[in-house]
C-alpha cells in the first residue's frame, strides 16, 4: 500500500479502556499529518463518575509505516497529566490499535476507528462565475 495512503489525516472515534473494572471511556479525534509528524484535537466526556464533564486535549506525534505514536495533553479540566499512546495503523488505513501509557501510573488499551469521508477538505475551482 501507498505511503500517502496511510495518512492519518482526518476524523476518528474511538475508545480506550481503565485496567481494573472501570468502564472505558469514549472520544472523537480530529488529526492531520504532515511531513513533519501529526496533531490534532481529541474530545472526550468521562464516563467515570467525573459528571457530564468533557475533556479537551491536543496530541503531538509521529507515524512511520504503520506505526503510530503521539503524546496527549489535557488542556484544563482537572486532568493535567500527559498520556502516551503507540499504536498500529491497519493495512487499509482504517483503524489505530495499541496501548497507552501515564508514566508512573496506569496503562490500557486504545481503538480509534476512522470515519467514512473523514477526509481533508480540498480547495476547487468554481465551475461557474457568479452573477449579481
Amino acid at each position: 500500500m501507498a505511503e500517502k495512503a496511510l495518512d492519518v489525516t482526518g476524523q476518528w472515534d474511538g475508545q480506550f479502556s481503565y485496567p481494573h473494572a472501570l468502564p472505558p471511556e469514549f472520544f472523537s479525534a480530529s488529526l492531520f499529518e504532515t511531513a513533519d509528524g501529526l496533531g490534532g484535537t481529541v474530545t472526550e466526556r468521562a464516563a467515570n463518575g467525573q459528571g457530564e464533564t468533557c475533556f479537551v486535549s491536543t496530541i503531538r506525534g509521529v507515524r512511520h509505516g504503520t506505526s503510530v505514536r503521539f503524546t496527549k495533553t489535557y488542556e484544563g479540566g482537572g486532568r493535567r497529566h500527559a498520556v502516551l499512546y503507540t499504536g498500529a495503523l491497519n493495512a487499509d488505513g482504517s483503524e489505530i490499535e495499541g496501548e497507552w501509557r501515564i508514566a508512573g501510573s496506569w496503562s490500557g488499551r486504545f481503538l480509534m476507528l476512522r470515519r467514512s469521508g473523514g477526509g481533508v477538505a480540498t480547495m476547487r475551482q468554481a465551475e461557474e462565475a457568479l452573477t449579481d
